[in-house]
């Protein structure tokens, strides 16, 4: 995210501007920004707090959005006050999605929602409708990936032992491949390979996400597997 995400979510005089807020990037640096945001340039405490909730799950499902619902429900512990919930997970089911689509639509008062994900390609338009969206920019770079789907395959291999030893830039990559990939064509355009490697590169960042990922194996296999550009 740039400078101008502070802009979309509020400031000190006139408070948040929206009740939900869906934020696209990397989750950990993601949450350290946002509440270092909302303590310093809101005046809303997040350390101690009642009435704030963080959420991090690999998966959010059906079973969190009821939790989330039932929590949101509740009236806050300060009279008058704010609940914050920062929502945060690498995937988010379509049962889940639908379920929050409902609870943004008829939010308790006072409540705001701080939606994380590395990406907002997969999330109904309905939702995305519900949310102010803060994208990602200056992350995903297509000159970078075009220049990796250029390489001799040897070029692509060394990139990809390189690119392992720094798991932070690795899964920002799996993520500017799914972008340029979905971005490419529409999806009622896409052949059979490319549905193909959107699968495989959607399956790798959950992984990517998960506890000791095998990284090194994901990244050679793209390397290896994914088409070259002329």
């Amino acid at each position: 995210m740039n400078l101008s995400w502070k802009q979309k979510i509020g400031n000190r005089d006139n408070g948040l501007s929206h009740h939900a807020f869906l934020l696209e990037g990397e989750i950990t640096s993601t949450v350290f920004s946002l509440r270092e945001f909302l303590d310093t340039e809101l005046s809303i405490i997040t350390a101690g707090n009642p009435d704030f909730f963080q959420m991090i799950h690999e998966t959010f499902g059906i079973d969190e959005s009821r939790n989330l619902k039932e929590m949101q429900s509740r009236h806050s512990f300060i009279e008058g006050g704010k609940k914050i919930f920062i929502i945060g997970a690498n995937s988010f089911t379509l049962e889940a999605q639908n379920s929050l689509l409902k609870v943004f639509e008829e939010p308790t008062e006072g409540t705001h929602f701080f939606v994380l994900t590395p990406s907002a390609q997969f999330f109904l338009p309905t939702l995305l409708s519900r949310v102010v969206c803060i994208f990602s920019e200056g992350e995903s770079s297509d000159e970078e990936i075009i220049k990796f789907l250029k390489m001799p395959y040897a070029e692509r291999l060394a990139y990809a032992v390189e690119l392992k030893e720094d798991s932070v830039k690795a899964k920002q990559f799996i993520e500017n491949l799914i972008q340029y990939f979905y971005k490419k064509t529409p999806a009622e355009k896409r052949t059979p390979e490319t549905r193909k490697i959107l699968e495989l590169l959607t399956e790798y960042r959950t992984y990517a996400y998960g506890r000791a990922p095998a990284m090194k194996n994901m990244l050679e296999h793209l390397a290896l597997i994914v088409p070259k550009k002329e």
